[in-house]
């Protein structure tokens, strides 16, 4: 039997070495337009200031008006369905074949929580969604691929 001397400080370095490698997964990550603790990350703040600017005062109009037809939809039904939204969209002042929206049945047949709908419009995705009768409507940029959805069921 040949006998190996075993190195008893190998589990240490291997220890060490997992636990410093894993520290960057507990650091909060930086992304753009986030703010950690305050601290604006360089470069952001005039990005930020310059998509502000593609948003003129008409998006404040187009986002009231849609806030208004999804409220009023969402008095009547509380739980739309694809149509409804599209219509909602239409109303609010939105190309009918230009708004995207997701699915109002799960792939098992269920009825979904939420529904939302957006529409691109000068640079921008105009987002609005009814969950249980309650409204939210937000403006976010338009993705690289022109669509406001990421996939391809809209």
């Amino acid at each position: 039997m040949i006998r190996v001397r075993r190195n008893s400080r190998l589990p240490g370095v291997v220890l060490s070495v997992l636990v410093l490698s894993s520290v960057g997964l507990l650091a909060p990550a930086s992304a753009p337009g986030v703010r950690i603790e305050g601290a604006q990350i360089e470069g952001v703040q005039e990005k930020n200031a310059a998509e502000r600017a593609v948003l003129p005062a008409a998006a404040d109009k187009t986002v009231r008006s849609l806030t208004d037809s999804l409220e009023a939809l969402a008095a009547r039904e509380p739980s739309p369905n694809r149509a409804m939204i599209r219509d909602a969209f239409t109303a609010a002042g939105f190309a009918g074949e230009s708004v995207e929206i997701s699915l109002d049945v799960t792939p098992t047949g269920l009825a979904v929580d939420s529904i939302r709908g957006a529409a691109a419009e000068q640079g921008s995705c105009t987002f609005g969604e009814v969950r249980e009768g309650q409204v939210s409507v937000s403006v976010l940029p338009v993705l690289a691929s022109g669509y406001c959805f990421v996939g391809d069921q809209r």
